[in-house]
């Protein structure tokens, strides 16, 4: 039975006697376990859960944007700290002076544009996936704003355009300094100088995206081989490929969203492949076809509320389980890595029924375009997967003699994000930006200059 709000939005959000002070509440005023379920792309069974234990932060950015738009008072630290009232102007950006690496992508057209160093949590804690969420340095400024250095500056530069109040097609070049927590003994720094590029407002994915995509990948290339590296990889990736790659796998629509959903998280997708299998292959004890009489007695401890939580979360894991069949193909799915036509020609040996003829014309369009034949470009099925908020084209310039540090230049396309941060509606994105500190190590090694 679905849960009913029990006042409208104004009445909730008119007084303070009322103010939301409990994600249940929220829950509620949002109308209920189904509707934020539904919002958030997950089972009923753990927006319950959020009942008793608080939304995740991976949730509070959504959340928060939906009730500040429906005019519900809600408390700020339901949501983490994330205000949801109007905040002081934007902070001031620091000068960063002009360098070479600058000057190359505005020769090319692109603005410059400075962001600030100091940005709100809540964009990144959503958007950048599970293991960005966990490099990112968080705090709480004395006004209570819940804040984060900035972990790269494509979300900055999403912003700032949304403060223009525009919808049209922008170019803008940025240099920076990024913070990112790196483990003990990784032998990595915590603090980086990006300097890189963004069309947004340009066309989406499917609409002769990859004009743009090869636009921001050549001129990537082009300052990589500026700034004195003249060899290097290309590795290249799109997140249209797995999910249509599932569809022809005979899952259903719930399995294709969980598996979409653990790809673009990176770190667990094997552990959610495991998971599935065994719930596949897992007897249920009870008939899960059956409904609790919610207003029945309390049986062995249990609430007839708390019973038919457990035989959702069984009915939604039985039709969201894989055949060790199904797992096995999609880990070689995964595997598969090489030259472009290649790794085509692979894909459809491992899914004969697979329509793959969007992905096979844009892959031929943006080679065209690039001359891709000239380079060692792999596409590799699990490259980029750090950035969750990709959705078409990923790429990453390498250079393997730098060991641990040899991704020296990355970006993609980002279609959704634009919207998700505050746009009426999708906008066509796709960036990418150099680790410089990483590509003047490369150029002084290339030169033999090893100090």
């Amino acid at each position: 039975m679905e849960e009913k709000p029990q006042a409208s939005f104004g009445a909730r959000a008119a007084s303070q006697d009322t103010r939301l002070s409990s994600a249940s509440g929220v829950i509620d005023a949002l109308g209920g376990t189904k509707t934020v379920a539904d919002i958030l792309g997950v089972g009923q069974s753990s927006v319950s859960n959020y009942r008793k234990l608080g939304f995740p932060a991976r949730s509070h950015f959504v959340l928060s944007k939906i009730c500040a738009d429906r005019g519900l008072d809600v408390a700020d630290a339901v949501f983490g700290g994330i205000r949801l009232t109007p905040l002081a102007p934007a902070r001031a950006v620091a000068a960063v002076p002009r360098t070479q690496a600058l000057e190359i992508f505005t020769r090319n057209g692109f603005t410059a544009l400075a962001t600030p160093v100091l940005q709100p949590a809540a964009p990144f804690i959503d958007r950048m996936g599970e293991e960005m969420r966990r490099r990112l340095f968080t705090f709480t400024d004395p006004a209570g704003e819940q804040l984060c250095l900035r972990p790269d500056l494509t979300i900055p530069t999403a912003l700032a355009y949304l403060e223009k109040g525009e919808s049209v097609l922008r170019k803008y070049a940025y240099e920076g300094i990024a913070f990112r927590y790196q483990s003990r003994g990784a032998g990595k720094p915590e603090e980086f100088t990006q300097a890189g590029i963004e069309i947004i407002g340009g066309a989406t994915a499917g609409d002769d995206s990859y004009a743009d995509d090869a636009t921001v990948l050549r001129d990537i290339m082009a300052g990589v081989k500026a700034l004195g590296v003249s060899q290097f990889q290309l590795r290249l990736n799109h997140f249209a490929m797995l999910p249509l790659f599932l569809q022809c796998l005979g899952l259903t629509a719930r399995a294709v969203s969980r598996l979409t959903r653990a790809y673009h998280q990176s770190a667990n997708f094997e552990t959610v492949i495991a998971q599935m299998v065994a719930e596949e292959a897992r007897q249920l004890a009870a008939d899960t076809s059956l409904s609790v009489n919610l207003s029945g007695p309390t049986l062995a401890g249990r609430s007839p509320q708390d019973i038919q939580t457990r035989i959702d979360r069984l009915r939604e894991d039985a039709n969201a389980g894989l055949s060790q069949t199904q797992a096995d193909t999609i880990t070689r799915f995964l595997n598969l890595s090489g030259p472009l036509e290649t790794v085509l020609r692979e894909m459809i040996q491992l899914a004969p029924e697979a329509d793959l003829t969007s992905v096979s014309d844009y892959w031929r369009a943006l080679r065209d375009a690039l001359s891709l034949d000239d380079l060692q470009a792999t596409l590799s099925l699990t490259g980029g997967r750090k950035m969750a908020y990709y959705t078409g084209l990923s790429f990453e310039i390498i250079v393997p003699t730098l060991g641990n540090q040899s991704v020296i230049a990355a970006g993609g396309r980002y279609d959704d994000l634009l919207q998700a941060l505050g746009a009426e509606r999708a906008l066509g994105a796709v960036g990418g930006a150099m680790a410089l500190e990483r590509v003047d190590a490369a150029a002084h090694l290339q030169k033999g200059d090893r100090s």
